[in-house]
């Protein structure tokens, strides 16, 4: 009975309901998980889904009079997001998906004119369980078939790849100025892919629901609804993609931003060591070190040097104790200076490239960039510049990372987390969508939580797919002064937004 009510909402018993579906891709890391290119309106009215199509967002905000010129990002990511005339392609600015979707639903009312009732967005893993549920589509048109292996191949082939681009100029009898050119392959999976949806057996029903709430957790399919009832649910569940901010335990999350102009985020490699050496009065100092391995395995469809925007979300009360591996913007090399060194550029090598490749090279064009429509140089780097958090409850520590092409940089951060009166020690670490870091993570309990416990602490070695929570568990030994420690992982919590 107490479902009925947000159902009937749902299903647009009472009117008709209206959401944005935005796709991400994730080859171009965003917040939320990838840049969100393409939208859509879905309806549903007495429970009928109407007709549903995807629209290449360029043909409403690049276009002679778009109601995105002169348009700045929200006043809380100004300090950092380069680019200007800033709109809904790029409204995905926070890693909680509430305030990505409050964003993006303010955003859409501004360019479009339209109210909408929720946000959904989904990576390109999403689209792949439903095929690996339903079988591939067939696109006749283009004499195609969509499977889960390639998927995401064929959509750049046809968006970004000029031989692809001018089979759909042949196919669809536009020109290439068409605005919606480089998304019209994608319209028609999309649309094949709805009309499959609307035949299904139940017991292909049945496995896409297993697997819509599989992706819930790993945030590849993210919801929200403006009705409170629905959303509430979401989030008794952990299913609402939110930001933790709680702060009655620890907790890190690692958000990148691929502001590169390109597609190059697929190629990058993140590698995460976390040293976490716990004090008697229950504080937590955390030594961490961030490998960001770039090599260019394949097109990036755009430009070769990596920039990466890097947030690091801990305990509002965290104080930050040092780091390394940011760009502070003061020229060291390359670009209008003198080349770079052939064999590296800083003094402990956090930045690896193979011989006579330490360059900068082009970016695209930046607010207030010095060096715009020219070669950039290196960078000194130093510690992170932006230390004011953007999301409530979180404090934050940020800063740009470059990487040129087929280099590795390495990125370091330390900070010390006062006791949050826990009896025993938990790490909730949260996981960005779209990425897979590996994470080593080690705890140095205190001699006094561990009695005889080894320095060289617990560890946990794994790929992060979805928010896990590590806890630190002590058993007494029976007839002995000595406790036992052990480091405990789940994948379910309950995190407060």
């Amino acid at each position: 009975r107490q479902l009925l009510g947000p159902a009937n909402w749902l299903l647009g018993v009472d009117q008709p309901r209206v959401f944005l579906v935005q796709t991400m891709d994730r080859a171009e890391l965003r917040p939320s998980g990838g840049f969100t290119g393409q939208y859509g309106e879905l309806s549903i009215t007495s429970g009928r889904v109407g007709p549903f199509s995807l629209h290449d967002i360029s043909g409403v905000e690049y276009t002679d009079n778009s109601p995105t010129v002169g348009q700045l990002a929200p006043t809380a990511y100004r300090s950092w997001w380069p680019f200007e005339n800033w709109g809904l392609r790029d409204s995905n600015l926070s890693a909680d998906f509430p305030t990505t979707a409050h964003i993006a639903i303010a955003e859409y009312k501004h360019e479009v004119k339209r109210n909408v009732d929720g946000v959904v967005t989904f990576t390109p893993f999403f689209i792949e369980h439903i095929l690996q549920a339903i079988g591939p589509i067939k696109i006749p048109k283009y004499n195609e078939t969509i499977t889960a292996e390639n998927l995401e191949q064929k959509l750049h082939y046809y968006q970004l790849d000029n031989a692809g681009i001018r089979r759909i100029e042949i196919i669809e009898h536009v020109t290439a100025n068409n605005p919606n050119i480089r998304k019209l392959f994608t319209s028609q999976v999309a649309s094949v892919l709805m009309d499959r949806l609307r035949h299904v057996t139940p017991a292909e029903l049945l496995s896409l629901g297993v697997q819509v709430l599989h992706d819930l957790k790993t945030k590849d399919l993210q919801i929200y609804m403006t009705n409170p009832q629905i959303e509430s649910l979401l989030e008794e569940y952990n299913d609402a993609a939110a930001i933790d901010r709680s702060n009655t335990h620890d907790g890190l999350l690692i958000v990148q931003t691929n502001v590169s102009a390109s597609k190059a985020s697929q190629y990058v490699q993140t590698i995460v060591h976390d040293t976490v050496k716990l004090d008697a009065q229950g504080g937590a100092t955390h030594t961490l070190q961030m490998q960001l391995i770039y090599n260019q395995l394949g097109p990036v469809y755009g430009l070769d040097t990596y920039r990466d925007y890097i947030r690091f979300y801990v305990p509002e009360s965290a104080k930050l104790l040092s780091g390394n591996g940011f760009d502070t913007g003061v020229a060291l090399c390359g670009g209008p200076l003198a080349a770079c060194p052939p064999d590296g550029v800083y003094p402990h090598h956090e930045l690896v490239c193979p011989t006579g490749t330490y360059d900068a090279g082009a970016a695209a064009q930046m607010i207030g960039d010095p060096y715009q429509g020219a070669w950039h140089p290196i960078d000194q780097i130093g510690r992170p510049d932006n230390t004011k958090s953007d999301e409530p409850g979180k404090a934050m520590f940020g800063g740009y990372v470059v990487i040129p092409k087929n280099c590795s940089m390495t990125v370091t951060l330390s900070w010390y987390v006062p006791s949050l009166g826990q009896s025993s020690y938990n790490l909730l670490v949260q996981r960005q969508a779209s990425t897979f870091p590996s994470l080593d993570l080690t705890v140095i309990p205190s001699g006094a939580t561990c009695v005889g416990s080894s320095d060289a602490g617990l560890n946990y070695n794994g790929i992060v797919t979805q928010d896990t929570e590590f806890q630190l568990k002590s058993t007494a030994i029976a007839h002995s002064n000595s406790t036992t420690c052990s480091l405990m992982e789940s994948t379910n919590m309950h995190i407060v937004p």
